[in-house]
Protein backbone atom coordinates (compact mmCIF):
# COMPACT_ATOMS: atom_id res chain seq x y z
CA UNK A 1 0.00 0.00 0.00
CA UNK A 2 2.91 1.90 0.58
CA UNK A 3 4.36 1.95 -2.53
CA UNK A 4 1.03 2.70 -4.44
CA UNK A 5 1.22 5.71 -2.45
CA UNK A 6 4.38 7.10 -3.80
CA UNK A 7 4.29 5.91 -6.92
CA UNK A 8 0.64 8.19 -6.75
CA UNK A 9 2.19 11.37 -4.78
CA UNK A 10 5.14 11.85 -7.02
CA UNK A 11 2.53 12.25 -10.01
CA UNK A 12 0.90 14.76 -8.06
CA UNK A 13 1.17 19.11 -8.01
CA UNK A 14 0.20 20.99 -5.37
CA UNK A 15 1.50 24.53 -7.22
CA UNK A 16 -1.08 24.12 -9.92
CA UNK A 17 -3.97 24.06 -7.52
CA UNK A 18 -2.51 26.51 -5.34
CA UNK A 19 -2.65 29.11 -7.96
CA UNK A 20 -6.10 28.32 -9.53
CA UNK A 21 -7.26 28.63 -5.94
CA UNK A 22 -5.59 32.01 -5.27
CA UNK A 23 -6.85 33.23 -8.24
CA UNK A 24 -10.46 32.60 -6.95
CA UNK A 25 -9.24 34.33 -4.04
CA UNK A 26 -8.05 37.31 -5.90
CA UNK A 27 -11.23 37.53 -7.74
CA UNK A 28 -13.37 37.83 -4.61
CA UNK A 29 -15.05 34.46 -5.54
CA UNK A 30 -15.12 33.28 -2.10
CA UNK A 31 -17.84 32.77 0.89
CA UNK A 32 -20.60 31.19 -2.16
CA UNK A 33 -21.09 28.05 -0.88
CA UNK A 34 -22.14 26.42 -4.44
CA UNK A 35 -19.44 28.71 -6.34
CA UNK A 36 -16.50 27.20 -3.63
CA UNK A 37 -18.32 23.08 -4.23
CA UNK A 38 -17.55 23.71 -7.82
CA UNK A 39 -14.01 25.21 -8.05
CA UNK A 40 -12.81 22.65 -5.66
CA UNK A 41 -14.22 20.14 -7.52
CA UNK A 42 -12.18 21.78 -10.57
CA UNK A 43 -8.88 22.80 -9.36
CA UNK A 44 -9.00 19.66 -6.20
CA UNK A 45 -10.46 17.32 -8.14
CA UNK A 46 -7.17 15.63 -9.14
CA UNK A 47 -5.40 15.28 -5.53
CA UNK A 48 -9.14 14.09 -4.39
CA UNK A 49 -8.97 11.49 -6.95
CA UNK A 50 -5.73 10.10 -6.20
CA UNK A 51 -6.46 10.18 -2.54
CA UNK A 52 -9.49 7.55 -3.39
CA UNK A 53 -7.18 5.66 -5.73
CA UNK A 54 -4.95 4.87 -2.35
CA UNK A 55 -7.29 5.19 0.38
CA UNK A 56 -10.10 3.72 1.82
CA UNK A 57 -13.42 5.41 0.74
CA UNK A 58 -13.02 9.15 2.42
CA UNK A 59 -15.95 9.93 4.81
CA UNK A 60 -19.17 11.15 2.95
CA UNK A 61 -20.90 14.58 4.94
CA UNK A 62 -24.32 15.17 4.31
CA UNK A 63 -24.02 18.72 5.68
CA UNK A 64 -23.46 21.99 3.53
CA UNK A 65 -19.99 23.25 3.62
CA UNK A 66 -19.38 26.01 6.22
CA UNK A 67 -21.58 25.42 8.78
CA UNK A 68 -21.52 24.16 12.31
CA UNK A 69 -22.47 20.78 11.58
CA UNK A 70 -19.62 20.77 8.99
CA UNK A 71 -17.31 21.72 11.33
CA UNK A 72 -18.90 19.06 13.75
CA UNK A 73 -18.21 16.27 10.90
CA UNK A 74 -14.41 16.65 11.63
CA UNK A 75 -15.35 13.76 14.35
CA UNK A 76 -15.68 11.50 11.50
CA UNK A 77 -12.55 12.57 9.47
CA UNK A 78 -11.05 11.77 12.91
CA UNK A 79 -12.15 8.20 13.23
CA UNK A 80 -11.25 7.66 9.93
CA UNK A 81 -7.54 9.33 10.37
CA UNK A 82 -7.32 6.43 13.25
CA UNK A 83 -7.97 3.90 10.52
CA UNK A 84 -5.50 4.98 8.60
CA UNK A 85 -2.74 5.12 11.27
CA UNK A 86 -4.16 1.77 12.52
CA UNK A 87 -3.81 0.10 8.83
CA UNK A 88 -0.55 1.77 7.95
CA UNK A 89 1.72 1.12 11.00
CA UNK A 90 2.06 -2.99 11.12
CA UNK A 91 4.23 -2.01 6.92
CA UNK A 92 6.44 0.30 8.90
CA UNK A 93 10.34 -1.08 9.15
CA UNK A 94 12.01 -0.86 12.26
CA UNK A 95 12.32 -1.95 16.44
CA UNK A 96 11.05 1.76 17.54
CA UNK A 97 7.35 1.49 18.03
CA UNK A 98 6.28 5.04 18.99
CA UNK A 99 3.49 7.27 18.27
CA UNK A 100 3.52 10.79 19.59
CA UNK A 101 0.53 12.51 19.47
CA UNK A 102 1.38 16.20 20.02
CA UNK A 103 -1.91 18.76 20.39
CA UNK A 104 -3.55 15.90 22.22
CA UNK A 105 -5.69 18.15 24.02
CA UNK A 106 -8.09 15.45 26.12
CA UNK A 107 -6.21 12.76 24.81
CA UNK A 108 -8.75 10.22 23.30
CA UNK A 109 -7.37 10.22 19.89
CA UNK A 110 -4.13 8.41 21.51
CA UNK A 111 -5.74 6.32 23.71
CA UNK A 112 -7.98 5.17 21.05
CA UNK A 113 -4.48 4.41 18.95
CA UNK A 114 -2.91 3.09 22.13
CA UNK A 115 -6.14 0.35 22.78
CA UNK A 116 -5.91 -0.60 18.89
CA UNK A 117 -2.05 -1.33 18.45
CA UNK A 118 -1.07 -3.08 21.99
CA UNK A 119 2.42 -3.23 20.60
CA UNK A 120 2.92 0.13 20.63
CA UNK A 121 3.89 2.93 22.66
CA UNK A 122 1.62 6.29 22.41
CA UNK A 123 2.66 9.34 23.75
CA UNK A 124 0.51 12.28 24.09
CA UNK A 125 1.58 15.52 24.50
CA UNK A 126 0.19 19.06 25.30
CA UNK A 127 1.26 22.12 27.72
CA UNK A 128 -1.52 21.66 29.63
CA UNK A 129 -3.09 18.16 30.74
CA UNK A 130 -6.56 19.88 32.43
CA UNK A 131 -8.25 18.89 29.63
CA UNK A 132 -6.96 15.23 29.09
CA UNK A 133 -7.68 14.81 32.77
CA UNK A 134 -11.69 16.45 32.50
CA UNK A 135 -12.31 14.11 30.10
CA UNK A 136 -11.18 11.08 31.90
CA UNK A 137 -13.28 12.04 34.69
CA UNK A 138 -16.04 12.23 32.62
CA UNK A 139 -15.41 8.98 30.67
CA UNK A 140 -14.56 7.17 33.86
CA UNK A 141 -16.57 4.06 32.13
CA UNK A 142 -13.73 3.68 30.20
CA UNK A 143 -11.40 2.64 32.59
CA UNK A 144 -7.52 3.51 33.37
CA UNK A 145 -5.45 4.12 30.24
CA UNK A 146 -4.41 1.17 28.34
CA UNK A 147 -0.52 0.43 30.05
CA UNK A 148 1.09 1.04 26.52
CA UNK A 149 -0.13 5.04 26.71
CA UNK A 150 1.76 8.10 28.67
CA UNK A 151 1.11 11.56 28.73
CA UNK A 152 4.37 14.20 28.72
CA UNK A 153 2.95 18.14 29.97
CA UNK A 154 5.16 19.63 26.58
CA UNK A 155 4.63 22.84 24.92
CA UNK A 156 4.53 22.11 20.85
CA UNK A 157 6.84 24.80 19.69
CA UNK A 158 9.20 23.51 22.18
CA UNK A 159 9.34 19.71 21.85
CA UNK A 160 11.47 16.50 22.66
CA UNK A 161 13.58 16.24 19.43
CA UNK A 162 15.84 13.87 21.37
CA UNK A 163 12.66 11.58 20.91
CA UNK A 164 12.51 9.59 17.62
CA UNK A 165 8.90 8.74 17.30
CA UNK A 166 7.91 6.15 14.30
CA UNK A 167 4.82 7.87 13.67
CA UNK A 168 3.63 11.66 14.44
CA UNK A 169 -0.17 11.87 14.37
CA UNK A 170 -2.76 14.90 15.62
CA UNK A 171 -6.33 15.10 15.25
CA UNK A 172 -7.15 19.15 14.30
CA UNK A 173 -3.99 21.75 15.64
CA UNK A 174 -5.26 25.58 15.71
CA UNK A 175 -3.47 27.53 13.12
CA UNK A 176 0.76 27.58 13.67
CA UNK A 177 -0.10 24.86 16.10
CA UNK A 178 -0.25 22.59 13.19
CA UNK A 179 2.90 23.95 11.74
CA UNK A 180 4.60 23.07 14.83
CA UNK A 181 3.74 19.84 15.03
CA UNK A 182 4.74 19.27 11.09
CA UNK A 183 8.19 21.05 11.98
CA UNK A 184 8.43 18.41 15.03
CA UNK A 185 7.82 15.72 12.30
CA UNK A 186 10.01 16.84 10.05
CA UNK A 187 12.90 17.39 12.64
CA UNK A 188 12.67 13.73 14.81
CA UNK A 189 12.52 12.39 10.98
CA UNK A 190 9.58 10.78 11.60
CA UNK A 191 8.60 8.00 8.85
CA UNK A 192 4.80 8.41 9.10
CA UNK A 193 3.17 11.81 9.22
CA UNK A 194 -1.04 11.61 9.10
CA UNK A 195 -2.98 14.58 10.34
CA UNK A 196 -5.47 17.11 10.08
CA UNK A 197 -5.13 20.83 10.29
CA UNK A 198 -7.37 23.20 12.13
CA UNK A 199 -8.16 27.22 12.61
CA UNK A 200 -7.09 28.37 9.22
CA UNK A 201 -7.22 31.84 10.49
CA UNK A 202 -4.89 31.68 13.51
CA UNK A 203 -1.53 31.06 11.26
CA UNK A 204 1.40 33.85 11.62
CA UNK A 205 -0.18 35.03 15.00
CA UNK A 206 -3.67 36.03 13.22
CA UNK A 207 -6.62 36.34 15.54
CA UNK A 208 -8.73 38.63 12.94
CA UNK A 209 -11.42 37.54 10.69
CA UNK A 210 -13.33 39.30 7.79
CA UNK A 211 -16.75 39.07 9.45
CA UNK A 212 -19.57 37.79 7.76
CA UNK A 213 -23.52 37.30 8.84
CA UNK A 214 -23.36 33.49 9.41
CA UNK A 215 -23.81 31.25 12.47
CA UNK A 216 -20.14 29.97 11.51
CA UNK A 217 -18.65 33.33 11.13
CA UNK A 218 -20.00 34.72 14.88
CA UNK A 219 -18.75 31.26 16.25
CA UNK A 220 -14.77 32.06 14.80
CA UNK A 221 -15.40 35.84 15.85
CA UNK A 222 -15.42 34.08 19.90
CA UNK A 223 -13.30 31.88 19.65
CA UNK A 224 -10.85 34.46 17.79
CA UNK A 225 -11.33 37.11 21.23
CA UNK A 226 -10.48 34.21 23.29
CA UNK A 227 -7.61 33.53 21.10
CA UNK A 228 -6.58 37.32 21.29
CA UNK A 229 -6.22 37.57 24.75
CA UNK A 230 -4.36 34.07 25.17
CA UNK A 231 -1.64 35.38 22.60
CA UNK A 232 -1.45 38.81 24.91
CA UNK A 233 -0.38 36.82 27.67
CA UNK A 234 2.39 35.22 25.76
CA UNK A 235 1.42 32.18 27.32
CA UNK A 236 2.87 29.75 24.48
CA UNK A 237 -0.68 27.93 23.77
CA UNK A 238 -1.30 28.55 20.67
CA UNK A 239 1.42 31.13 19.59
CA UNK A 240 5.41 31.22 18.65
CA UNK A 241 7.63 34.14 17.60
CA UNK A 242 8.99 32.05 15.01
CA UNK A 243 5.32 31.47 13.63
CA UNK A 244 5.08 35.15 12.99
CA UNK A 245 3.35 36.42 9.56
CA UNK A 246 6.65 36.60 7.87
CA UNK A 247 7.14 32.93 8.53
CA UNK A 248 4.16 32.33 5.93
CA UNK A 249 3.62 31.11 3.46
CA UNK A 250 5.95 28.40 4.57
CA UNK A 251 6.68 26.57 1.44
CA UNK A 252 9.78 28.02 -1.22
CA UNK A 253 7.55 27.21 -3.95
CA UNK A 254 4.62 29.18 -2.86
CA UNK A 255 6.27 32.49 -1.96
CA UNK A 256 6.76 32.16 -5.61
CA UNK A 257 2.67 32.88 -6.18
CA UNK A 258 2.25 34.78 -2.68
CA UNK A 259 3.29 36.89 -0.26
CA UNK A 260 2.87 37.03 3.79
CA UNK A 261 0.73 39.97 3.42
CA UNK A 262 -1.65 38.00 1.32
CA UNK A 263 -1.85 34.59 2.55
CA UNK A 264 -2.89 36.50 6.16
CA UNK A 265 -5.49 37.82 4.08
CA UNK A 266 -6.72 34.56 2.96
CA UNK A 267 -6.30 33.32 6.54
CA UNK A 268 -8.39 35.96 7.67
CA UNK A 269 -11.29 35.04 5.21
CA UNK A 270 -10.74 31.22 6.20
CA UNK A 271 -13.75 30.71 8.82
CA UNK A 272 -16.32 30.94 5.95
CA UNK A 273 -14.12 29.84 2.97
CA UNK A 274 -12.75 26.35 1.86
CA UNK A 275 -10.92 27.99 -0.92
CA UNK A 276 -9.03 29.80 1.66
CA UNK A 277 -8.59 26.80 4.10
CA UNK A 278 -7.19 25.10 1.22
CA UNK A 279 -4.61 27.50 -0.11
CA UNK A 280 -3.04 27.14 3.39
CA UNK A 281 -2.99 23.59 3.39
CA UNK A 282 -1.31 23.34 -0.33
CA UNK A 283 1.31 25.24 0.89
CA UNK A 284 1.97 22.92 3.63
CA UNK A 285 1.72 19.71 1.46
CA UNK A 286 4.44 21.61 -1.19
CA UNK A 287 6.70 22.26 2.64
CA UNK A 288 6.11 18.88 3.48
CA UNK A 289 7.41 17.70 0.30
CA UNK A 290 10.30 20.10 -0.06
CA UNK A 291 11.08 18.53 3.61
CA UNK A 292 11.65 14.70 2.34
CA UNK A 293 8.13 13.79 2.26
CA UNK A 294 5.98 12.37 0.00
CA UNK A 295 2.77 13.71 0.98
CA UNK A 296 -1.56 13.47 -0.25
CA UNK A 297 -4.19 15.73 0.78
CA UNK A 298 -7.98 15.87 1.24
CA UNK A 299 -10.07 18.18 3.07
CA UNK A 300 -7.72 19.16 5.79
CA UNK A 301 -6.25 15.70 6.20
CA UNK A 302 -2.15 14.73 5.48
CA UNK A 303 -0.58 11.47 4.87
CA UNK A 304 2.79 11.88 4.33
CA UNK A 305 5.45 9.58 4.07
CA UNK A 306 9.24 9.94 4.38
CA UNK A 307 10.79 9.39 1.14
CA UNK A 308 14.42 8.13 3.25
CA UNK A 309 11.54 5.46 4.64
CA UNK A 310 10.75 3.74 1.55
CA UNK A 311 12.33 0.20 1.21
CA UNK A 312 14.71 -0.38 -1.45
Amino acid sequence: MLAAFHETSHQLDFLRPMNSLLAEFERGSIADRAHETAAIETHLGALHAAWDRVFPAFPACPWRRRTLAWEYHRGCRDAYLRRLVVAHVPMLAGDNRLIVNPATVLGRHARSLARALPAWQVVGTDIDPLAGRLHRLVTIWQGHPPPNYRFERENVFEPDRARRPTVVTFFGACGSVTDGCLDYAIAAQAPLLVCRSCCHDNIGGNTDIVRRPRPINWFFACKNWGFARIKKKRNGFYFADRYCRAAYPRSTAARAIIDSDTIIAVAQNAPDSDICRHIVDLDRCLYLRENGYDVMYREELFFAHRRADVAP
